[in-house]
């Protein structure tokens, strides 16, 4: 893949970690709320939104770049009624105006808690239809790799993963600037992330558990699929890739077992919130590889037909 071509991957890489993260944020903050109080729980995800409006942005600017004439992508939406591709244009901008204006009123403490919860919601389901959009332009008879319903389920399990390991690193590092400034705050993001982090360990193992099938069963049913694109890309993950396959399996699975023993770790020996900083991190980076790997062998699975 060319500099440009790698436009595509950080692209979806990125829309989807937003989207992931966004939904993994709004479940910790509607369950925090009845705990702990609307208003004090609204008052500690502000650097949460910040981040996934920022990551939503440079998804944006990274599928602009793929573009030799960027300024003529809104043409795009013009072909809504049959094209992917313009839906998902839409959605992308649905995603980013709405996260923009749930930041807006965060910063500002503007808006009521019903409002921004309906804001926060519309903007993951603008989300969803990104994704959902971004993946069914894949869908084409011609690549047998990709003409298939795991190619949808992929995206979301990607997404939704991704959102689980950098939420829960974003709210440790965020926690941990909080006490390093006295934030008096940061008692209440301590007990949030404590309440939150083993569903979200558990979480994502089931989610990985998915991937290794998806993929397991994606290579099975290349296998038996007799045309020609079929074996090709069959091919080219065992004989070509086989290496970064394995890398990409090997970090997916590391990166969620290290999750887990983090989290049973801190339970057991009750050490403070802010100590998982680094190991916490360190299991988000490994999926992030694993994930990225895994989304550059989606792309080399593709075959070139014709001239």
């Amino acid at each position: 893949m060319n500099l440009r071509e790698w436009a595509l991957p950080v692209y979806t890489i990125l829309v989807q970690l937003a989207l992931g993260t966004f939904l993994t944020l709004w479940i910790i903050r509607t369950f925090a709320a009845s705990k702990y109080g609307k208003e004090r729980v609204d008052h500690i995800i502000d650097n949460s939104i910040l981040v996934i409006f920022i990551t939503i942005a440079a998804g944006m600017l990274g599928a602009h770049s793929h573009l030799s004439k960027p300024l003529h992508s809104i043409l795009a939406i013009l072909n809504l009624r049959s094209s992917w591709l313009s839906r998902e244009i839409v959605f992308n901008a649905l995603f980013f105006l709405l996260t923009g204006s749930l930041l807006y009123l965060q910063l500002r403490s503007k808006g009521s808690w019903r409002f921004k919860t309906i804001l926060g919601w519309l903007a993951i389901l603008s989300g969803i239809g990104n994704v959902y959009c971004m993946a069914r332009i894949y869908v084409l008879p011609t690549q047998a790799a990709w003409n298939t319903p795991i190619t949808v389920i992929s995206f979301f399990t990607t997404a939704f993963l991704l959102g689980v390991m950098a939420l829960a690193s974003l709210l440790i590092m965020d926690l941990r600037y909080s006490e390093l400034r006295n934030l008096p705050k940061s008692g209440l993001q301590a007990l949030v992330i404590q309440d939150s982090l083993g569903w979200m360990a558990k979480t994502a193992a089931v989610l990985s558990v998915a991937i290794i099938a998806q993929q397991i069963y994606l290579l099975s049913t290349l296998s038996q699929n007799s045309q020609v694109t079929a074996q090709i890309s069959v091919l080219l993950l065992l004989q070509l890739y086989p290496v970064l396959l394995t890398l990409r399996l090997g970090a997916l699975i590391l990166g969620v077992l290290s999750l887990t023993l983090v989290v049973a770790w801190q339970a057991r020996n009750h050490r403070l919130i802010s100590d998982l900083l680094v190991p916490i991190y360190l299991t988000c980076l490994l999926v992030m590889v694993g994930e990225i790997l895994g989304r550059f062998l989606f792309y080399a699975t593709h075959v070139r037909l014709g001239i």
